[in-house]
């Protein structure tokens, strides 16, 4: 490659780069703020109150709050915030980290306010509304499936099986808000909407619902 377009190629990478790292910080920013101000411990409190139970606490702080990290910051972020919120809660870090892994997959492809499909509507010339409503078209059967995943690593199937309502209405809200958003609406805010649904879905649910047997932290 001749070197005027190497160089060219090194500097538009460092300013993709560096925007992408600026999200990041942010969002590590926000976290420490919430850390130093106590709003970080009052909204654990708030998802101990919802429910005590490590399965549905792993549904709402690693899939639905995640993904809502997710889709604000990305590359890395849900796992390291979302992470510390279970460790708080009591989780294991090594078990924090690999539910995060786990439930990270939903939602990855609109991650930091849609940058992969911006990303890959640039690099290949097709219409980023297309690519997005095709994605929306796939991911969300993902969607569905991997809370039961994420839960079956936690516990055995007999306690999967349990929670099964709440994992439904978990997958089953955020699936259908991406896939609803990523067709009818545009593809920056994908995940930031699917998590809001799925956590209010969520908040309302457990309102009313309980499982037979419990597995506290």
């Amino acid at each position: 490659m001749p070197w005027k377009m190497s160089a060219a190629s090194f500097l538009f990478g460092t300013a993709f780069g560096i925007k992408i790292a600026w999200i990041v910080v942010c969002a590590v920013y926000l976290y420490d703020i919430s850390v130093e101000t106590g709003q970080f411990a009052i909204m654990k409190d708030s998802v101990a109150s919802i429910s005590s139970d490590r399965r549905l606490q792993a549904l709402l702080v690693a899939f639905a709050f995640g993904a809502f990290i997710e889709g604000c910051a990305g590359f890395g972020a849900p796992i390291a915030i979302s992470g510390a919120f279970m460790i708080g809660l009591g989780f294991d870090p090594f078990q924090a980290a690999v539910l995060n892994l786990i439930a990270n997959t939903a939602p990855v492809a609109w991650g930091s306010i849609g940058t992969p499909v911006h990303t890959l509507a640039a690099v290949t010339g097709l219409p980023e509304s297309d690519l997005s409503a095709m994605i929306g078209r796939i991911l969300p059967i993902t969607g569905v499936i991997v809370p039961f995943w994420m839960i079956r690593v936690m516990v055995p199937w007999k306690k999967v099986w349990e929670v099964w309502p709440a994992i439904l209405v978990c997958g089953g809200s955020f699936s259908l808000t991406q896939f609803l958003w990523a067709n009818y609406v545009d593809s920056n805010l994908v995940d930031i909407a699917a998590a809001v649904v799925c956590l209010f879905t969520m908040v309302v649910f457990l309102r009313f619902w309980k499982p037979k047997s419990h597995d506290g932290v």
